[in-house]
């Protein structure tokens, strides 16, 4: 049985359940199904799941005769745990405009799988994640830039470029919608700057998408986004730490980045190799404080001395 029959079924049942006794005309017309197919899927309910369903002359559809639950099948933990991780991460969709298609499917969800994961009546599965959130509304954008995508339209976009505080206007082919942190983002070929770029979308002033098709350059998703540390995907660099032994605990347990190479030495502290983006690390580094010590390049280490300075003078006054 393929998802699809599947699904079917399980909608008839919520239909039958629903005491409005639903006929095979009716059925038929909500699911768009022929009515022989129908009458296949009710007789399968019936014959295959022992479904107590039967048909009413006076109410002239289909009912229950007791209470019966529709037996979808036992999921392992690994399948619970990766369901309830998918359906958090659909959080990060509200404020967009496919929130009314995430929250009808998140209510599906829950009324399919909550038994199944509840235990003295609460979910014993838990994924905690906050992001930092805009404060933007970000509906229009994201709503322009998704049929773009799927219609491979040109965008003409007003976008505020932070670090220049400069509103500047671009002709942009996107390619892929994407969250960092709570945060999203359009990938598209910039003929500005003649390559690929990030666009924040609470950053767009004004966006429109023009009757203009675009035939798609050559663009490798995964290595593309692979090639931050987390947002920052230019201008990388071999940058090698060391941590102190204490953070070094921590530091070892987690993949931060598929280019890096970690060596424990002997005093207990961790050597820590990576290339990438020396501002956004350095951003990274200054969390962990005099845990950490750059060792090279040398040109961040002056950054960070620059920056201990500041902090110095700063507290001292």
């Amino acid at each position: 049985m393929n998802n699809s029959t599947l699904w079917a079924l399980y909608k008839i049942h919520n239909f039958v359940i629903s005491d409005r006794y639903p006929n095979v005309s009716y059925l038929s017309e909500e699911l768009e199904l022929s009515q022989r197919t129908i009458k296949r899927y009710l007789a399968f309910l019936k014959y295959e799941f022992d479904a107590p369903i039967a048909y009413s002359r006076t109410e002239r559809g289909y009912y229950y005769t007791e209470k019966w639950d529709f037996p979808f099948p036992n999921l392992t933990e690994g399948e619970l745990i990766s369901l309830f991780m998918t359906v958090n991460l659909l959080e990060e969709f509200k404020g967009t405009s496919l929130e009314k298609d995430i929250i009808s499917l998140q209510k599906k969800l829950e009324q399919i799988f909550s038994k199944k994961t509840k235990v003295n009546g609460e979910s014993f599965i838990k994924v905690l994640l906050k992001p930092l959130k805009p404060k933007k509304d970000i509906k229009e954008a994201f709503s322009k830039v998704f049929r773009a995508i799927k219609e491979r339209k040109r965008l003409k976009i007003k976008y505020w470029v932070i670090h220049r505080r400069e509103l500047t206007e671009r002709i942009v082919e996107p390619y892929l919608i994407f969250n960092s942190e709570g945060v999203w983002y359009f990938v598209g070929y910039c003929e500005v700057r003649k390559d690929f770029r990030d666009f924040a979308l609470d950053r767009i002033e004004e966006i429109e998408v023009l009757d203009e098709s675009y035939i798609p350059k050559s663009f490798n998703f995964k290595e593309y986004l692979g090639k931050a540390f987390k947002i920052y995907k230019g201008n990388a660099q071999s940058i090698t730490l060391i941590f102190d032994s204490y953070e070094a605990n921590w530091i070892k347990e987690r993949i931060w980045h598929p280019t890096q190479e970690i060596k424990e030495l002997s005093d207990g502290r961790l050597l820590f190799k990576i290339k990438a983006n020396p501002e956004e690390i350095k951003r990274w580094i200054i969390g962990y404080g005099s845990a950490v010590q750059v060792l090279e390049p040398l040109s961040l280490r002056e950054e960070l001395k620059k920056e201990v300075k500041k902090l110095s003078k700063m507290y001292n006054e």
